[in-house]
């Protein structure tokens, strides 16, 4: 858990990894709502927005091997449209 202090514009900064963990970049669109039982308030990814930015992908892939050139990558497309391994 972690305790934020509400601005004077009545903005709080949500923590990086809390952010990481439901998917949340910036530029995102969250919901905020009252919590059901009126205890608190709660902060929702918005349904709406389907599309995640690529940057939320990013941390999510283990890369393995050397990066891969432009030329490397459109070589290997090539190869694979012709049918070769």
């Amino acid at each position: 858990m972690s305790i934020m202090t509400l601005s004077g514009k009545r903005q709080v900064v949500l923590p990086a990894e809390l952010c990481r963990q439901v998917s949340l970049a910036p530029g995102a669109r969250v919901r905020v709502e009252l919590a059901p039982n009126g205890d608190g308030i709660l902060v929702r990814a918005d349904s709406a927005a389907e599309k995640k930015p690529a940057s939320v992908l990013f941390d999510r892939v283990a890369r393995r091997g050397k990066p891969l050139s432009v030329e490397d990558l459109q070589g290997l497309a090539v190869a694979k449209k012709q049918g070769k391994p």
